[in-house]
């Protein structure tokens, strides 16, 4: 019978390279995947960075619980015994946005944490909420008591949807109650319509701005700002352009070995090239427009989504400038938008060689890709 032949996903996996492999103090892309979309051949998008013994996750895309297991990490060692599993100390969230957010409650609910967790990411972002189709939205506002909750909020209502596998857990098994191990960190900027010392979040990223601002004007210019430090790494955040989608965050693992740059989801932006300067690593966000154009030709909203896709994430034919600007090391481009059935490795890696002057390896990441924290070649 005639008809459209669909690629099969099987053979995507057949011919792609198998991931990467290093040792000792290094870091880990656990999902490669952007969008909320099914996909059959990546994870939904996720990081861990890995020093000595202690592990640091970025962002909970679908699939993160899974494949934190697989790349040899746990969040819980009573499940690791006799086992040399680096042992999760906290998680980055760069936004919001589901494809960032669907598996962190699978990390709590399902690894059940015994000791102290850090998560730090967005605060609130009150009101007003741009439309990318007009400045009303086009349907109304979900949940007007609460239409911007912040990463705190979140997980509190994370928790409460889960109260009764917890209480079943607490009685059951007699479990200490999870939700106490939790610790939420809000980033958060200043507002113009607020008090000149107030802030939205635990953390304050020194600058004013809300959804509105960065819709219209850009994310407005910053320096990085440290917002965790221990014995392994450093970690510095910066806002990134992500409209309307405010605050998002990239973020900078600093260790002795060596330095990693997650921009998170952005447009090209100026601060990313701040927050990477000189950096070893910068994993960056990618989209090819032209394969997305034609997946969503069909759909009523098709120029809304393009619209915001140019604006809010940063082209393959661009990303090369961005790396080249900060003078990284290595661009590896991951968070990719189509994430499968369209470009090769080789054909992503092409494309951002030829969008600039970059001479610096470029990889386009695969799922469970591992790359060694130390020196760059000679």
């Amino acid at each position: 019978m005639g008809g459209v032949v669909t690629p099969d996903w099987r053979d995507a996996e057949r011919e792609r390279r198998a991931p990467r492999r290093a040792s000792g103090d290094r870091f880990v892309l656990l999902g490669t995947a952007g969008g909320s979309n099914p996909k059959a051949t990546r994870c939904g998008y996720s990081n861990a960075v890995i020093v000595g013994d202690r592990a640091y996750l970025v962002d909970c895309g679908e699939g993160v619980h899974r494949q934190m297991w697989r790349a040899g990490m746990t969040l819980n060692p009573n499940f690791s015994r006799g086992q040399d599993r680096p042992l999760v100390a906290a998680v980055f969230v760069t936004h919001l946005h589901a494809d960032h957010t669907m598996d962190l409650v699978n990390l709590i609910q399902g690894s059940w944490p015994q000791q102290r967790l850090d998560v730090y990411g967005p605060g609130p972002a009150g009101l007003p909420i741009p439309g990318h189709a007009g400045e009303a939205l086009v349907h109304g506002v979900f949940n007007p008591a609460e239409p911007t909750p912040g990463l705190r909020s979140m997980v509190d209502l994370l928790h409460r949807a889960f109260a009764l596998n917890m209480n079943a857990r607490l009685a059951a098994d007699g479990r200490y109650p999870v939700a106490n191990d939790i610790h939420v960190h809000e980033i958060g900027t200043r507002r113009a319509d607020w008090a000149p010392d107030s802030a939205l979040g635990d953390i304050d990223l020194g600058i004013v701005a809300d959804a509105m601002v960065i819709e219209h004007d850009g994310v407005p210019d910053m320096e990085p700002i440290e917002i965790y430090a221990d014995d392994r790494v450093r970690v510095s955040t910066i806002a990134v352009q992500h409209a309307p989608v405010f605050p998002a965050v990239g973020y900078r693992f600093d260790t002795e070995a060596g330095s990693v740059v997650f921009s998170g989801d952005t447009g090209p932006c100026a601060n990313v090239i701040r927050l990477a300067r000189g950096a070893d690593y910068l994993v960056h966000d990618t989209v090819d427009i032209a394969p997305l154009a034609q997946r969503v030709a069909h759909q009523s909203n098709r120029e809304a989504i393009l619209r915001y896709m140019r604006r809010s994430h940063t082209s393959v034919d661009e990303i090369g400038q961005v790396a080249e600007a900060a003078g990284v090391g290595t661009l590896i481009l991951s968070h990719l938008v189509p994430a499968e059935m369209t470009n090769t490795e080789a054909e992503w890696e092409a494309r951002a060689r030829a969008g600039s002057s970059f001479t610096g390896e470029i990889v386009c990441g695969v799922d469970l890709d591992e790359f060694e924290l130390g020196p760059r070649p000679a």
